[in-house]
């Protein structure tokens, strides 16, 4: 077939077979946008690594980049520990049970860790160093983050941060703060990685330790990418600072420090983030994202894509022989496109800064819990205080009813919220109000005998 078909179009031409000229027209075009997605979709990751028996924590791991990185590493056996803002959601039950069964590994779990709220972080992390011996733990990957669209209102934490610095660079400061114990206590033999998510939109921030929320120089509502890409600076920033004091920690064993900490840039990708963005978070804007789908699928990557830096960070063991500290980008190291990110000076007063800021957000939230707590037990002590009035008049105006015949009886249906037992057989002399709490008379000694025949 494929010899008479070339012998065709050779000896009669190529208009001699139905459809070809136009196929021939349309293949250079074929060919340019393969080419173009292509070199949007960025390097793979090439290296492969055993992660049975592993276990890795994940924040944002339900949706977007950190979902493509939850399904290779499932796929690999690994034991998974899913970050969550709340444990109590059915669609969360469903997506691990989907992973469970469609990769047969039971070691996947969700552990409640709310980064919009340091006193959550806190709760988690202590509450995973409270073990002894010390839990396992071989990676840590924070791939969380938030990034508001142009035009869009200032949003808060539930401590009352600027979201962006809150949830993209506080929190993470935080977590990885708290669960340094659980980092530095690894057996040396054991290859610990730590990555963190950045962005692009680093190159595009606005970084000043004097005024991180933009608070003083107003939310740049417009241009949002200068707060955004402000907490992404001060998270490079601060992975690099970590990796100084982690080389410098001295081991009880004496053996060298075997904890790796980067910054990965995934690229620009298709991810709920990115639609959110383009999208303006307007349904106008969902239908332009929607109308441009070829375009965004060219120049985009996909997720999985992305993920492909996160992969060789995990699996490439030149990454946990390296220095640490610098960021992955494409599978490889890249310098960083701001060199102040590198800074010791910088690094340091970051790392302090944000210390004090954590501390005096904490002892607020703290004592915002403190107040809650005392108006719910105060409004409980109220409603006890009624519920017991409420009960003592009504005892009261049982046992007058029952002494005072004086009173006007209680016609049927005008009880009044009390509790008033109605006997169709009673006596109509008998003037005496039975309460519904009390044992009625038996019926027989009310009801008139039958005479003897």
């Amino acid at each position: 077939m494929p010899v008479e078909f070339a012998s065709k179009v050779l000896t009669d031409g190529v208009a001699s077979v139905q459809y070809l000229p136009q196929i021939l027209r349309l293949l250079p075009w074929a060919a340019l946008v393969y080419a173009l997605r292509w070199f949007f979709g960025g390097q793979s990751n090439k290296v492969d690594r055993v992660m049975h028996g592993k276990v890795v924590m994940v924040t944002g791991g339900t949706s977007g980049l950190g979902a493509a990185i939850v399904d290779d590493l499932a796929s690999k056996g690994a034991q998974i520990i899913l970050l969550v803002r709340s444990t109590h959601d059915s669609w969360l039950v469903d997506y691990i049970s989907d992973l469970r069964a469609r990769y047969r590994n039971t070691l996947i779990y969700a552990e409640e860790c709310d980064l919009s709220s340091l006193h959550s972080i806190r709760v988690f992390c202590t509450t995973w160093l409270d073990n002894s011996p010390p839990r396992r733990l071989d990676s840590i990957v924070l791939a969380a983050g938030i990034m508001a669209p142009p035009f869009s209102a200032r949003t808060l934490t539930k401590d009352g941060v600027e979201a962006h610095w809150g949830i993209d660079y506080l929190a993470n400061y935080h977590f990885l703060t708290l669960m340094l114990p659980a980092l530095k206590v690894q057996p040396p033999d054991r290859d610990v990685r730590v990555l963190v998510a950045t962005c692009p939109a680093y190159m595009m921030g606005e970084l000043d330790l004097n005024d991180p929320e933009f608070l003083q120089r107003g939310y740049p509502a417009r241009r949002p990418w200068l707060v955004y890409g402000a907490a992404k600076i001060a998270l490079m920033s601060l992975v690099a600072e970590l990796q100084r004091q982690l080389d410098g920690y001295k081991r009880p064993d004496g053996m060298p420090m075997n904890v790796k900490i980067y910054s990965v840039d995934p690229g620009i990708m298709r991810s709920p983030g990115s639609r959110r963005w383009l999208s303006l978070g307007s349904v106008v804007g969902l239908f332009v994202y929607l109308v441009m789908w070829p375009v965004w699928w060219i120049v985009l990557k996909s997720t999985g894509e992305g993920a492909q830096s996160f992969l060789a960070g995990l699996y490439d063991p030149d990454f946990s022989r390296g220095q640490g500290g610098g960021l992955i980008r494409e599978c490889r190291i890249s310098p960083f496109r701001k060199p102040e990110i590198d800074s010791d000076v910088l690094g340091e007063q970051l790392y302090e800064i944000s210390k004090l800021q954590v501390e005096q957000v904490e002892k607020e939230a703290a004592l915002a819990r403190a107040r809650q707590k005392k108006q719910q037990s105060q409004q409980n002590d109220s409603d006890a205080t009624k519920t017991a009035a409420k009960g003592g008049d009504s005892e009261t105006g049982g046992a007058d009813g029952a002494t005072d015949n004086s009173a006007p009886k209680q016609k049927k249906g005008d009880s009044e919220g009390k509790k008033v037992a109605f006997t169709d057989d009673v006596d109509v002399d008998d003037k005496t109000e039975t309460s519904a709490t009390e044992t009625p008379k038996s019926a027989s000694k009310r009801r008139p005998r039958k005479k003897k025949a």
